[in-house]
Parts: C-alpha cells; sequence; structure tokens
C-alpha cells in the first residue's frame, strides 16, 4: 500500500470509529472478508442471512453460535456455488432472493465476473431474473413472529426492505447490511436517518458496513404478545447508555 491509500484507510478509521461500540459483547463473527461485526449477547434465535456471493464465513460461525438453524437466501450462481462447497451443519439454504415484495426480479450480471456480485438493474448490462421473497413470507413460512439477526449484502435491494421492514413494524433486533450507495444515490443517509428514528443506533460501521442495534424498548413494542414477556435485553450498561 502507497502513501495515499494508508492515508486514505487512515481517514476512513477515523470517519468510522465514533460509530463503533468498545463493548466486548460486539465483535467480528466470521473473517476479515465475509465476517460481520455483531452483537453476541444474548445469542440470537431468529437468523436470517441474504446474500452469500464468495464468502460467507459469516454463516458458517453464526450456524456454531445458535441452536436453531441459520436461513440463508441467495438465487445467484454465485452464492449457490459457494453453498454447495461449505459446510451446512446448523444452515438452511433457499436458492431466492431477499427483496421487498415476494416476485419475480431483474438483476444485473456481474459487472467484475470473478467478483460475482449480481446487483439491481443497472443501465448496459445484461440482465437475469430471479424469484424473491419478501420477509413477511419467510416469517410466515417458517412460523417466526419477530427476526433477532437480518444480515444483508445484496447489492441495492437493501434500501426498499428496510422501508418496507420500517413501515410495516417488523420487530428485527439487529441489522448488518451494506448499503451501495452507487447503485441507489442519496438514498444511504436518508435510509440511516428512518433507521435512526425507529429506535435503531450504528454499533459498528467499516466504509459501506453498518450494524444496527434496535433500542430494547422499541424492540419490546414490537414483539408478538407472549415474546415481549420473556425477551431479555442483554446489553450491556456501557452500550445501553450509548443507545439512549
Amino acid at each position: 500500500m502507497g502513501l495515499e491509500g494508508w492515508l486514505r484507510s487512515k481517514a476512513r478509521r477515523a470517519v468510522d470509529a465514533p460509530f463503533c461500540s468498545s463493548s466486548p459483547h460486539v465483535r467480528r463473527v466470521g473473517d476479515k472478508d465475509s465476517g460481520w461485526v455483531m452483537h453476541t449477547e444474548p445469542a440470537p434465535a431468529v437468523c436470517y442471512c441474504a446474500g452469500v456471493g464468495k464468502g460467507m464465513s459469516f454463516e458458517l460461525e453464526l450456524a456454531r453460535m445458535v441452536r436453531r438453524p441459520v436461513l440463508v437466501f441467495d438465487p445467484s450462481p454465485t452464492g449457490i456455488a459457494t453453498v454447495e462447497q461449505s459446510d451446512m451443519r446448523n444452515l438452511q439454504f433457499f436458492p431466492v432472493g431477499l427483496a421487498a415484495a415476494s416476485k419475480v426480479y431483474e438483476f444485473s450480471l456481474p459487472k467484475d465476473p470473478g467478483e460475482g456480485s449480481y446487483s439491481i438493474v443497472q443501465e448496459g448490462i445484461e440482465r437475469v431474473s430471479f424469484e424473491c421473497w419478501d420477509l413477511a413470507t419467510i416469517m410466515a413460512r417458517n412460523g417466526d413472529g419477530c427476526i433477532d439477526l437480518l444480515k444483508m449484502d445484496i447489492e441495492g435491494f437493501e434500501y426498499d426492505i428496510v422501508e418496507r421492514m420500517l413501515a410495516e413494524r417488523v420487530p428485527v433486533r439487529q441489522l448488518c447490511v451494506e448499503f451501495h450507495p452507487g447503485l441507489k444515490p442519496g438514498r444511504t443517509l436518508r435510509t440511516i436517518a428512518k433507521l435512526y428514528r425507529a429506535g435503531y443506533r450504528i454499533i459498528h460501521k467499516h466504509r459501506g458496513d453498518y450494524t444496527f442495534l434496535l433500542k430494547e424498548s422499541r424492540y419490546e413494542k414490537l414483539l408478538p404478545r407472549g415474546r415481549a414477556a420473556t425477551v431479555e435485553s442483554g446489553v450491556p450498561e456501557d452500550l445501553a447508555a450509548r443507545q439512549d
């Protein structure tokens, strides 16, 4: 890395640092390439992970941390190939995409075939169609009343999903999401502002990767009756103070 690259990296770390919690329960799960930083206490029960790409170290380690199978979604040939080469114990894979509505969507083929990411439609790039499900459909199919952890690395589809999630008051306690401002200019800050108003707080940021945790008081209000009475916050005092 040259001097210019080192200075850029240092500047990015300086920008990200104020958003990163120092809680010992906030740590990276998975490797540096395909892992994510998340709040690990209490261990999540209902986990949905959308977007596999060429690496799923996060999903693989998460599956070893939780009791219930982690649900994984990716309709692309890239993701399917990764899944076929992985240890799928305590993981359940669905070759469908996650989107704001349950229907068939068009995707643009990867700009870089070696990188392999299929994205929202981009002008001038060949397209392919995949079936997608929305959160309500997935939750109904699996009998889930809430989502403890939702991870999305889905190349531009994340914005509309977050907006619908908030509008429909879907109980999502923790959100790991990569925003792609180059694919949806102007949407990232507006989406973060909406999450903040809904009670979400950033507990980690690295470039376009964000981890949000919903305030426990807000989460409990969204939970189905019966679940709210039994949920435990598991949030250390230092992090709870930062959420207020």
